[in-house]
């Protein structure tokens, strides 16, 4: 099993204070030496946070979640407010823009990675009727069966006429990373129609220069899309392995959804784990709903289960 620290991402608690620096004590007060600064981290916890980082009790900022701190024009935080795969020209340029704001503040921490949403392709909701044939006990059904091939094929047409903008600002994104000495995770989605469709993530991959770019693999996310039949979540994690740079870690349950502490949901941990490379980096995200004993919880369970590699 994977042996690096557990980070906290502060996507559990940043909407609940307006003090960055109480921010990151609660997360050394949990027991965790590193976190990740989630996409809800707003401007009006920055100076607190730059403050507290030099504390030497600090937990150490590893990870940004792209957009952060929040777009300042934005009402509510969300990664999605802005994508490099809008038709809008002027959309994909603040995409971009604030992008680079992130890898900026993120070598101003003394990060290691930012996290990326790649955008969308497709209709809206187009995995809703799969989900509702799911919940009914039709998985594997033929109606199922059919409905998933229709899906897959209108998602990956959408993929390939969204691509080549996505890429052309992901590769600029790239040089500037590179330049600040940022890796950038790309993260799989639990939605269907954000990119890339699973079975292209080779592709992707392939034309995005390592080191600077890696995989993110969020086990939520990947957990849902095993379930409706869209991957096989080992077989995934055994392809893309030598890509993998990072982690979101939570645990996910059909009816319940993911960001679930540790043992609340139906991933087989014991399994998987064993497939991540062992100098990955792990980030905990957990719902802000989730108490602060199951956050305690979650990191015993990862102190007590993660091993050596033999």
């Amino acid at each position: 099993m994977p042996v690096s620290p557990l980070a906290l991402s502060t996507c559990w608690h940043a909407d609940r204070t307006t003090d960055g620096a109480a921010l990151l004590r609660q997360a050394a007060d949990l027991g965790f030496s590193s976190v990740e600064l989630s996409h809800n981290t707003r401007f009006n916890l920055w100076p607190g946070i730059l403050a507290e980082r030099q504390s030497i009790k600090a937990p150490r900022i590893d990870v940004l979640h792209n957009f952060c701190p929040v777009p300042v024009e934005l009402l509510r935080p969300h990664p999605n407010a802005y994508e490099f795969s809008d038709p809008r020209p002027a959309a994909r340029r603040l995409a971009e823009r604030h992008s680079i704001a992130t890898l900026e503040a993120a070598a101003t921490v003394g990060a290691r990675f930012v996290v990326l949403h790649l955008g969308s392709a497709g209709p809206r909701h187009i995995a809703d009727p799969l989900e509702s044939l799911a919940l009914q006990g039709q998985l594997g059904t033929r109606t199922f069966v059919r409905q998933k091939i229709s899906t897959i094929r209108t998602l990956e047409k959408a993929f390939h006429e969204t691509w080549p903008r996505v890429e052309e600002i992901l590769l600029r994104l790239g040089e500037k990373a590179s330049s600040l000495g940022l890796r950038l995770g790309l993260e799989c989605r639990e939605d269907p129609r954000e990119i890339p469709p699973d079975d292209f993530w080779d592709f992707l991959l392939a034309r995005l220069p390592a080191p600077t770019f890696g995989y993110w693999h969020d086990f939520g996310h990947a957990a849902g899309k095993h379930w409706l039949g869209f991957l096989d979540h080992a077989q995934h994690l055994r392809r893309l392995a030598p890509r993998i740079i990072g982690v979101h870690l939570h645990d996910y349950h059909p009816e319940k959804g993911d960001h679930l502490p540790l043992g609340h949901g139906s991933i087989p941990f014991r399994d998987l784990l064993p497939l991540i490379p062992s100098e990955t980096h792990f980030s905990l995200e957990l719902s802000p709903d989730v108490s602060a004993d199951d956050v305690r919880a979650s990191l015993s369970w990862w102190n007590q289960n993660r091993i050596s590699p033999s």
